[in-house]
């Protein structure tokens, strides 16, 4: 399958999805935290795909290598804050281990991109010189 736009990415329909979860989710944070933790874990959530899609715009291998680079800190960052929020009891162990899950397949995912990317470069420098 040719990839015609960013939403034929896997991994960004994962994100992007995964978003809208945790726009959900922060819902129901402490009013004090929403726009503590609950702004961070949304503003990290909502990057991800975010990055992903400008990546894939880019024309360059080293762009969209940084793009998608940034995607998967942002992918640890919401990991990190999801933690922070199970051991502030704002979320349950079950809703963690639930978004844990899904966070680590779209890093995987975002890693396999970052691979597939890095091969991709070395093919084109190989046919060019």
């Amino acid at each position: 399958m040719k990839l015609r736009t960013f939403e034929d990415l896997k991994v960004w329909q994962l994100a992007s999805n995964l978003s809208k979860e945790i726009a959900e989710l922060v819902k129901s944070f402490p009013r004090s935290e929403k726009f503590e933790l609950g702004d961070d874990l949304l503003r990290a959530a909502r990057s991800i795909p975010s990055n992903i899609s400008e990546g894939f715009g880019r024309f360059h291998f080293s762009e969209k290598l940084q793009f998608y680079n940034i995607a998967r800190g942002s992918t640890l960052e919401v990991q990190n804050h999801l933690v922070e929020a199970k051991n502030n009891g704002y979320i349950t162990v079950s809703q963690y281990n639930y978004f844990a899950k899904k966070y680590r397949v779209v890093e995987i995912k975002i890693n396999n991109l970052i691979a597939s990317t890095n091969r991709a470069r070395k093919k084109f420098n190989k046919k060019i010189q």
